[in-house]
This record gives C-alpha cells, sequence and structure tokens, in this order.
C-alpha cells in the first residue's frame, strides 16, 4: 500500500480551501485577540478526509503562509501544525472518532500539541506569542508560577478549548458536506 495517494484536482483545491479557511480562523483570532488559535480546523478536516498526509500538508502550508503574511509567530508552530494533521489523520483512520472513543482522541490530539507548543512558547518566546493566550501567561508569571508551569498550564486549557471549537467546526462540515465530495475526498484514503 502507498504510503502517498494520487492527488486529484477534488483534493488539491480541497485542501486549498482548508488553507484559507486555517487563515481566516487565524486572521479573527490574532485581531480580536482570543485565548484560542482558530488556525487548524482546515487542517483537522483535510486529515478526516482525507488522511494524515493531507492533513501534515495542510498544516505545514498554513504555516508558511500565515507565517509569511500576517503572523511570522506561525512559522515556528509548524512542527505543532504537521503533528495534529497526522495525530488526526492516523486517530481517526483506527477508528478512535467513533462515539465516546472521539473525546479521548480529542483529548489525546491536544496533549500532543500541547507539550509542543508549550515547549517552543516557553524556550523560544519566553511565554510570550502574537495569541490572546500570552495574557494569561503573563498573569500567572508576575504571580510568581515559573514560565514552564505558566505556558504549559496556559496551553493545555486553551488548547482544549480550541479543538473543541475546531473539531466540532469540522464535524460540522462534514455532516453538511455533499455526499458526492465526500466520497471523491474520502475514497482515496
Amino acid at each position: 500500500m502507498a504510503i502517498v495517494k494520487k492527488l486529484t484536482t477534488n483534493m488539491l483545491v480541497f485542501m486549498a480551501m482548508a488553507v484559507g479557511l486555517n487563515f481566516v480562523g487565524c486572521f479573527v483570532a490574532l485581531v480580536l485577540k482570543l485565548p484560542v488559535y482558530l488556525d487548524s480546523m482546515g487542517t483537522l478536516l483535510s486529515a478526516v478526509l482525507m488522511g494524515p498526509a493531507a492533513g501534515a500538508a495542510v498544516g505545514g502550508l498554513t504555516a508558511l503562509i500565515n507565517g509569511a503574511t500576517i503572523d511570522p509567530v506561525s512559522l515556528y508552530f509548524l512542527p505543532v501544525q504537521v503533528v495534529a494533521g497526522v495525530s488526526t489523520g492516523l486517530l481517526f483512520k483506527s477508528g478512535r472518532f467513533e462515539g465516546l472513543k472521539s473525546v479521548l482522541a480529542i483529548v489525546l490530539v491536544t496533549l500532543f500539541v500541547s507539550v509542543m507548543s508549550s515547549v517552543i512558547v516557553a524556550f523560544v518566546f519566553n511565554g510570550v506569542t502574537s495569541s490572546g493566550s500570552s495574557l494569561i501567561v503573563a498573569v500567572l508569571k508576575n504571580s510568581g508560577i515559573n514560565i514552564v508551569a505558566s505556558v504549559f498550564s496556559t496551553q493545555i486549557v486553551t488548547d482544549l478549548l480550541d479543538k473543541a471549537i475546531c473539531f466540532s467546526v469540522v464535524f460540522g462540515i462534514i455532516k453538511v458536506m455533499p455526499v458526492p465530495l465526500k466520497n471523491k475526498l474520502v475514497k482515496h484514503y
């Protein structure tokens, strides 16, 4: 079985739209200084529909495009986007998003990305990024909590909220997608 499936025009167009969805989510979160990121909806959507490689590609492209345009900090989180896409695609493919197991799968994806993000935020940015969650980190740091604990405790809470929102949007989109379109994307997975 080939690891990389043949990309169709439908898949490429869908992936481009998924990157656009991530871009818009990131822009909204930045402008409103939200304590969530909203930059992975397209990554997760692509991973669920087309697999881990598509999720990783959309996530990586998102980090590059967001980093080059609206949020230079996004470049540092490229590995986080890739891991979110790969882990979501693998968990979905193995049936982990069925019933109550989906909550556990979302928590697992969140843990993966939270640990990676925390390391980046704490050691590269000393707790301060372009995200609204930096305000929470600053409050915790100023209250005497060390940087790693401040960042990780903030990151895990904001990532759980972010992924809950993103996965809700993803499964909402999938629910209303026309079946023929889903079939054109999923049949290659």
